[in-house]
C-alpha cells in the first residue's frame, strides 16, 4: 500500500508544477461570440434554417465548443440559427450546471434528456418539439446536423425528420464544427497547455510511487489526485496503469492486479482544463531490465525519435502528414526482436488530432493517405508497440502532445521519451 514516504514526493512534485498551472484561464465570452459566428456563416452557405448539435461527457466536442457546458450522467443538444445564440436542451439535474459557464444561454429542461424513468418535485418537463418549432420559426426548411450522425441517436434524427415541420429536410452539416474546431485559437492553445503541463506532473508523480507490490489502482489513484490537486477538471481517458500481459489492452484503466518485480508497465493520463485534454504516457520495467527488454526500449525510442523528427519536417516544410507515420514503421520493418518482426507490432496510427476530446479529433494520419495537416492544431504523437507474444514486452507506448502553430512545431511535454530512471525516485 501507499506509504508516507510516497505522499511526500507527490507533494514534491505537485509543489515542482503547481507555479507553472494558472488555474484563472477561461475561455472568454469573446471567443464563444466568434464560434457563433463562425458557426452563423456556415450556416447560410449551406442555406440552413437551424443547427442541431448533441453531445454527452464522452463526446463532449461540438457542445462544449458552442456551450462550454458538459452534462453529467445525462446527455444534452443545442440549437443556433444564423443570427441567434445557441439554446441549450438538457436534463433537469446536470442542465444547472450550465449556468456556470456565464454565457446566459437559454436553456430547457426535456425528459428525453433526463434520467429515465426520474421524478423531479416541482419541475414540469419542456416539450422537445414545441423548443426546435419555436426556435426554428415559422419558415423552417431546412434543419442541418451539426454532430456527426454516427454519434445522434436515431430517435432524435427522426423527431427533427418527422416531428418538427411537414416536409423538411434534414442534412448532415457536421464539417462545419468539426473544420471550426480542427484549427485552434490562442486561448484554446493555452487550455491545453495547461492540461498538458498536469499530465506531466501526474505521470511523474505515479512512476515516482511506482514499486513491485502495488496494485494498478493504487499507482492510478495519485495520478488521479494530481490531476486536480493542480486544477484539472476532468479526464479524457480512463487513467491508464497496465502490467505484465496487461499491457496489451494498450489504454486498458488500471486493475486491482498487483505489479510484480520485472514486470513491464505502463501508465498515462489525460487531464482536462476548460474541456481542453492533456496527455501523457509512458512504459517502464518494475525493477531491473533484462537484456530483451532493453533492446524492446531501445527500439521503441528509435521508433519516436524517428517519428518526431518526421513530425518535425512535416510542420516546417508543409509535407504530407503520412510521412510521420511512415518513418517509424519502416524502421519497425527493419527490426527483429524475440524471433518476431516488430512492424507488425506498430498497432496504431502514429499521430492523432486533439482539443476537446483526447484522440476523437480530426486528423488521425494514415501511412496511405498523404493529407496536409491545417494552420493552427493540437496533435498527439502517440507511439505504440502491442502485441509481441512475450510477456515481458507485452506492448508499450510514448504519447506526447504537440502544438503546430503555422510552420513552427512545439512539443508540450517535460518529460523524457524514456523515463525508467524516475521509476520509485
Amino acid at each position: 500500500m501507499l506509504q508516507a514516504k510516497d505522499f511526500d514526493k507527490i507533494d514534491s512534485i505537485v509543489a515542482r508544477y503547481r507555479p507553472k498551472i494558472d488555474v484563472s484561464i477561461r475561455i472568454p465570452i469573446v471567443e464563444y461570440e466568434r464560434r457563433y459566428e463562425q458557426v452563423h456563416a456556415g450556416l447560410r452557405e449551406k442555406e440552413i434554417d437551424l443547427g442541431f448539435f448533441y453531445w454527452y461527457r464522452e463526446m463532449p466536442g461540438d457542445g462544449l465548443y458552442l456551450t462550454g457546458y458538459n452534462p453529467t450522467i445525462e446527455r444534452a443538444s443545442g440549437l443556433i440559427a444564423p443570427g441567434k445564440r445557441p439554446l441549450i436542451i438538457a436534463g433537469p439535474e446536470s442542465g444547472i450546471l450550465a449556468e456556470e459557464s456565464g454565457l446566459d444561454l437559454e436553456t430547457y429542461f426535456v425528459e428525453e434528456f433526463s434520467i429515465p424513468d426520474e421524478y423531479y418535485e416541482g419541475l414540469a418537463p419542456e416539450s422537445l418539439v414545441r423548443i426546435i418549432r419555436e426556435y426554428g420559426g415559422e419558415n423552417l426548411r431546412r434543419i442541418g446536423m451539426l454532430t456527426s450522425l454516427d454519434i445522434v441517436p436515431v430517435k432524435f434524427y427522426n423527431v427533427l425528420k418527422n416531428e418538427i415541420v411537414e416536409g423538411v429536410e434534414v442534412v448532415d452539416i457536421s464539417d462545419i464544427l468539426s473544420d471550426l474546431r480542427y484549427e485552434k485559437s490562442d486561448i484554446e492553445f493555452e487550455c491545453m497547455r495547461q492540461a498538458n503541463t498536469i499530465a506531466c506532473a501526474a505521470v511523474r508523480a505515479m512512476l515516482a510511487v511506482a514499486r513491485p507490490g502495488l496494485r494498478e489502482t493504487e499507482v492510478a489513484a495519485v495520478g488521479d489526485y494530481v490531476v486536480k490537486a493542480l486544477g484539472g477538471d476532468g479526464v479524457g481517458f480512463e487513467t491508464i496503469v497496465s502490467s505484465g500481459a496487461r499491457t496489451r489492452t494498450i489504454i486498458g484503466p488500471a486493475s486491482n492486479k498487483i505489479i510484480k518485480q520485472g514486470e513491464i508497465a505502463q501508465v498515462g493520463c489525460s487531464p482536462s482544463y476548460e474541456g481542453y485534454k492533456g496527455v501523457s504516457r509512458r512504459a517502464f520495467v518494475m525493477g531491473e531490465r533484462t537484456e530483451l527488454q532493453k533492446q524492446f526500449f531501445d527500439i521503441l525510442k528509435t521508433g519516436y525519435e524517428k517519428a518526431a523528427a518526421e513530425l518535425k519536417n512535416v510542420v516546417e516544410n508543409d509535407l504530407p502528414s503520412n510521412r510521420i507515420d511512415l518513418a517509424p514503421r519502416n524502421y519497425f520493418n527493419t527490426v527483429t526482436l524475440d524471433g518476431e518482426n516488430m512492424k507488425q507490432f506498430h498497432f496504431f496510427s502514429t499521430c492523432h488530432g486533439t482539443g476537446l476530446t483526447e484522440c476523437l479529433e480530426p486528423m488521425v494520419i494514415h501511412p496511405e493517405r498523404e493529407d496536409l495537416y491545417g494552420e493552427n492544431v493540437g496533435i498527439m504523437l502517440d507511439l505504440g508497440l502491442y502485441g509481441h507474444p512475450t510477456d515481458a514486452i507485452a506492448g508499450a507506448c510514448v504519447e506526447d502532445p504537440y502544438f503546430k502553430r503555422g510552420n513552427e512545431l512545439i512539443k508540450v511535454s517535460d518529460l523524457p521519451v524514456d523515463v525508467q530512471h524516475l521509476v520509485g525516485g
